[in-house]
């Protein structure tokens, strides 16, 4: 049920797509018959994004030449296992300067500064 599409400025503007409600509501239906129309009342139809990145792998770490501003985001639909263990290096990171429960390079944001990409 997946698209890219940019975040609009107002969240009340998001909208759920029509098609993907439809086929959410017909696999609800599959999973327990008090699901079905008329049955069961739907409060709401939402949609929401995802924190994606194009190589797919969160940023976490201080952004460069922000001293000072970290970010922990890009966890696509992994954010609340990921969260507690990303908190917790992150708390280390900001107090200590470092991450010593795990190695945060691969997420750095500096992988998307223009100067440190490889040509």
């Amino acid at each position: 049920m997946s698209a890219e599409a940019e975040v609009p400025e107002d969240p009340e503007s998001i909208r759920g797509d029509p098609e993907s409600i439809l086929v959410l509501k017909r696999v609800a239906r599959t999973v327990s018959s008090h699901l079905s129309e008329g049955e069961a009342n739907v409060k709401a139809e939402q949609a929401c994004f995802l924190p994606c990145t194009d190589d797919g792998v969160p940023v976490i770490g201080e952004i460069p030449g922000v001293n000072g501003c970290y970010v922990a985001t890009g966890h696509n639909s992994w954010g609340i296992l990921n969260g507690p263990a990303t908190g917790a290096a992150v708390a280390e990171l900001v107090l200590d300067g470092q991450a010593s429960i795990v190695d945060l390079s691969r997420f750095s944001p500096a992988r998307f500064n223009s100067s440190s990409i490889v040509r």
